[in-house]
């Protein structure tokens, strides 16, 4: 993967994985799949990685976990949107259509509503 490609998936983790609980609870591992399943394998993520977004966004209040038992002895921990995460993830994605919009409009050579 390219540093740019690299940069770009940094810049959009949260935004996804928050988007991707905001209708389920998730475990880790499901996360990775989805990711990749719902990119078509164009967005895979690495396990240190998404559990350092999700420790980042615990922490911040955006989402909690619970451990829920799998099998007679096996535990895994399981990931919800809070309200505030909720809310956080109309933000994120607010400040990402902006971006794209920009973005396109440069690409596309638009004006952007202001007469040169």
């Amino acid at each position: 993967m390219s540093q740019s490609q690299d940069n770009f998936k940094r810049g959009t983790a949260e935004l996804l994985v928050l988007h991707l609980l905001q209708d389920e609870e998730l475990y880790g591992y499901r996360i990775i799949q989805l990711f990749n399943e719902k990119s078509g394998g164009r967005y895979t993520m690495l396990e240190g990685t998404l559990y350092t977004i999700l420790f980042r966004l615990e922490s911040a209040g955006y989402v909690s976990q619970r451990v829920e038992l799998v099998g007679k002895k096996r535990t895994r921990r399981v990931y919800n949107i809070t309200d505030s995460g909720r809310e956080y993830l109309a933000t994120l994605r607010r400040e990402y259509d902006e971006i794209v919009t920009g973005v396109n409009m440069i690409l596309d050579g638009k004006a952007g509503g202001e007469d040169a």
